[in-house]
């Protein structure tokens, strides 16, 4: 039923005061218990006050706390005359018994106890004409039979003239509970209410009909998810807003893009289910062996995992995610734990919306490079607006494509402009430095002077090597880098010994040295292995310096190695 008929339905069962029981049935996190306090809270603005008690058999173990309960709770809601109800005066401490009273009936307290079954009996026959809520029959316990439940329900209708509400997941209860309520339910229950909301619905209860920017980002995503919880809408609402206030001042589609994160990452941690991907495979995804998509198997070659991934590679896609970022694993983080590190959220962040902003400006250049060739409108006014374009997007475009537009000016004969245009891209782009190197994969030509200049700017930016740094980073054990090989190898070694002999602790001088004497053993280029035979040299040399240095290293020398003396000759060991 939608929410407009589940509405009005429980409207008239606070309206009309003919006993009756209904059950109001429908997934968990529907939000049945909310619409029946919205019921409540509706009935109450018109003056529709009636005793009322809600009882959630959660944690009560049998009929005896069930009815004990339900009398606390109308009891509770007696008017008493002239003062406010027997809830509210004792809560406020005005029904009370003087001292010489107390002392007065100190002597029985201990026959108190066997009158508690007659209290609790006497407190039960106030229960009429009231307004019952039963809620959580699912997650009665087994020494709780809900025949028993239903029979209550029965008797508090028939007996007492009451109005019962039942509220359960049907689909929770467990197999007992399902077979006594199906045996039962034409005989006890009168009206059976389905609240299964659209996600429209859902959203709009959850969220408000009027709801923040994220609220409606979040509100669009999960209806194209097709959520109708209301209870995870909401936990994912309170989320939403507080991503908000973290990226407040950004780029708008960053503010989208969290939030797009959110939803479908939230679905899959809080709404688990076979048809939707796991957060494992959303956390890689983007990162898969690309060869799948291009060798995709049909359907009748694909294994029972391969058909799910696929199943799920379509909801991605059509739900519009692409790759999971930095970014996208901290949201994920903050929906587990229900907060979100602001400093690594705010941060990602403004990367992201750094990213956005150049793309947009990337876009606008192309764009009008594009109309400048491929257009015949006014062709200053096309210039004007490559220029502009230009320009804005300077610190986000590289050296082929500002090539396209120099090249434009320098055939126009504006060589002054052409050099202009070089010297403020290089002067937008230092820390930028492999934005200017050009293009040449495809055979691209360019002018001496543009090309020239930008090579110099290039070397001028090449930061120095730190060897200390380069060297310590290599391990032929576990990975190094390609570059950081290349580096050493092209170091002085002077510079290099200078590292072995600086060595802070013997551990450390082992391990480069171990390092360095393993450049070479894995056919590595020419100048690698003279690394290798360089440090080899070095030891040689001091071990020739007497017999003890020679004793100290002859374990790292290798066995066709003498020393060597400080004038070049070999001596024997």
């Amino acid at each position: 039923m939608t929410l407009e008929i589940v509405q009005n339905r429980l409207d008239k069962l606070l309206a009309v005061q003919t006993p009756k029981v209904a059950l109001l049935t429908g997934d968990w996190g529907s939000g049945k218990t909310h619409q029946w306090k919205q019921a409540l809270d509706r009935a109450s603005k018109k003056g529709v006050s009636p005793r009322y008690a809600y009882v959630s058999l959660f944690g009560l173990t049998s009929l005896a706390e069930v009815r004990k309960r339900i009398a606390e709770e109308v009891i509770s809601a007696v008017k008493l005359p002239g003062r406010g109800s027997v809830a509210d005066e004792l809560e406020g401490g005005a029904i009370g018994l003087k001292p010489m009273q107390i002392i007065k009936i100190l002597p029985v307290i201990p026959y108190l106890g066997k009158l508690e079954g007659l209290a609790q009996e006497l407190s039960f026959a106030m229960v009429r004409k009231a307004v019952i809520c039963i809620d959580d029959i699912e997650r009665a316990p087994c020494t709780l039979r809900i025949a028993d439940v239903l029979g209550l329900a029965s008797f508090l209708k028939e007996e007492r003239d009451c109005r019962v509400l039942l509220i359960s997941n049907q689909q929770k209860l467990n197999v007992d509970a399902k077979g006594e309520l199906a045996t039962y339910l034409e005989k006890v229950v009168e009206e059976v209410v389905n609240f299964a909301p659209t996600p429209e619905e859902a959203c709009t209860v959850a969220l408000g009909s009027t709801p923040s920017q994220a609220g409606k980002f979040l509100s669009e995503n999960l209806i194209r998810l097709g959520v109708s919880n209301i209870r995870v809408i909401g936990r994912l609402g309170a989320l939403a807003e507080d991503l908000e206030k973290m990226v407040v001042g950004l780029h708008p589609k960053v503010l989208a893009d969290v939030i797009n994160t959110l939803a479908i990452f939230g679905v899959a941690h809080l709404i688990p289910r076979k048809e939707f991907p796991t957060i494992e495979y959303l956390l890689g995804y983007g990162d898969a062996d690309w060869s799948k998509y291009l060798n995709k198997k049909n359907e009748d070659e694909q294994s029972e995992r391969e058909k799910q991934e696929s199943d799920w590679d379509n909801l991605i896609e059509g739900y519009g995610y692409g790759h999971t970022s930095q970014l996208d694993r901290e949201v994920h983080a903050g929906i587990t734990s229900g907060f979100f590190q602001e400093t690594a959220i705010r941060s990602l962040s403004e990367e992201l919306s750094r990213q956005i902003e150049a793309g947009g400006l990337k876009e606008t250049f192309n764009d009008a490079l594009r109309e400048f060739w491929w257009g015949v409108d006014d062709s200053h006014a096309a210039l004007e607006k490559l220029l502009r374009a230009t320009d804005a997007s300077l610190k986000f475009i590289n050296a082929t494509e500002i090539y396209y537009v120099y090249e434009v000016l320098r055939d126009l004969g504006r060589i002054d402009a052409a050099e202009e245009l070089l010297n403020q891209f290089i002067a937008a782009n230092q820390g930028r430095p492999s934005s200017l190197t050009p293009s040449e994969h495809f055979g691209e030509k360019y002018d001496a002077t543009f090309k020239s200049a930008l090579e110099a700017e290039v070397a001028r930016l090449k930061a120095p090597i730190d060897l200390e740094k380069t060297l310590d980073a290599i391990d032929f054990h576990s990975g190094w880098s390609p570059k950081d090989l290349t580096h050493i190898a092209e170091a002085n070694f002077d510079a290099i010994a200078l590292l072995l002999t600086g060595a802070k602790d013997n551990r450390l001088f082992v391990r480069r040295l171990t390092t360095l004497l393993k450049f070479g053993e894995r056919g590595e280029s020419v100048e690698e292995r003279k690394v290798h035979e360089k440090t080899v040299a070095w030891l040689a040399a001091f071990a020739a310096t007497d017999p003890i240095a020679a004793l100290r290293v002859r374990r790292f020398l290798p066995t066709d190695v003498s020393p060597t003396s400080p004038s070049g000759d070999s001596t024997g060991t």
